[in-house]
């Protein structure tokens, strides 16, 4: 099938990537994009469900460009979505949905998640929501987007705790590594199970040896391709149906902070670098 691709965000994975820090192996002759929309343009006589002009997500890389020659399998179709919040479905709902999964959350918990400024974490906040579970946001510093959130720092605990309305804190999503993990781990109830999916201070994970000896705590590490390999390839894609239909039924308006030329991509790379409310987006036709 080939592509005519329309939108491309800067993911944070590709600033990693960029930088070389990513924690997978990529290929050096690949274009960057994690995630990006088009239009199909064309179909080989295989492909029978779908016909030019529709809207389509690539699940793989490579999204930095005009056009894409891809095996109809490589790619989920959006319907009735807007391209340019389109272009940002293919990390951070799957990422959330999943966390969820691996978390073993069920109703009538709660779970508290760091960095809950980020997309990853409004997704989080979306989908738990569906499940009656509790979620306990933690942010670095004040936020008009999260004014519920509690500022990271000393006696987290305690604070988690008077906030959970008196669930229990099974699980912990942890975005930034550090010493900020030991602060998440501590909130936990016994034999509660903190994920880690992100390094955003660079520094190792910080844990009181004692919570996993006597509190039961169990640390994982998360990222998404790995979790989508354990699927295959017909579960990928039957999360994404469910989460196109999650989407349509209540459709978030990310923020877009702007859309850059392709053409410009250094300048869009360094307003991505520089941190603000909502993404940096390419548009792939100039």
């Amino acid at each position: 099938m080939l592509v005519r691709m329309l939108y491309a965000p800067v993911n944070p994975a590709d600033l990693l990537a960029i930088d070389g820090r990513y924690s997978f192996d990529l290929p050096q002759d690949q274009p960057l994009g994690a995630e990006g929309v088009g239009l199909v343009e064309s179909v080989g006589e295989a492909v029978a469900d779908l016909r030019p002009g529709e809207l389509v997500m690539p699940l793989e890389r490579g999204n930095w460009c005009a056009m894409r020659l891809l095996p109809r399998r490589h790619l989920v179709v959006l319907s009735d979505i807007d391209p340019v919040q389109a272009a940002m479905l293919r990390i951070n709902p799957p990422t959330a949905h999943l966390l969820l999964r691996h978390a073993g959350m069920r109703p009538g918990e709660a779970l508290i998640q760091n960095g809950a400024g980020s997309v990853v974490a409004h997704w989080v906040r979306a989908f738990a929501a569906r499940m009656d579970i509790k979620v306990i946001d933690v942010v670095h510093r004040p936020h008009p987007a999260t004014p519920h959130a509690l500022l990271d720092g000393d006696h987290l605990a305690e604070r988690a705790r008077a906030a959970s309305d008196g669930r229990p804190i099974r699980a912990a999503l942890d975005c930034v590594a550090g010493a900020a993990t030991g602060r998440l781990a501590s909130c936990l109830a016994p034999g509660g199970r903190l994920l880690l999916f992100g390094h955003l201070s660079g520094d190792p994970i910080q844990v009181r040896s004692q919570l996993l000896t006597g509190g039961g705590l169990s640390i994982a590490g998360f990222s998404l391709r790995p979790a989508e390999a354990a699927l295959g390839a017909a579960g990928v894609h039957a999360m994404f149906k469910e989460l196109a239909a999650l989407h349509a039924a209540d459709p978030p308006a990310l923020p877009v902070r702007a859309i850059i030329p392709l053409s410009r991509a250094e300048e869009g790379i360094a307003l991505a670098r520089a941190g603000g409310s909502g993404r940096i987006l390419f548009d792939l036709a100039q």
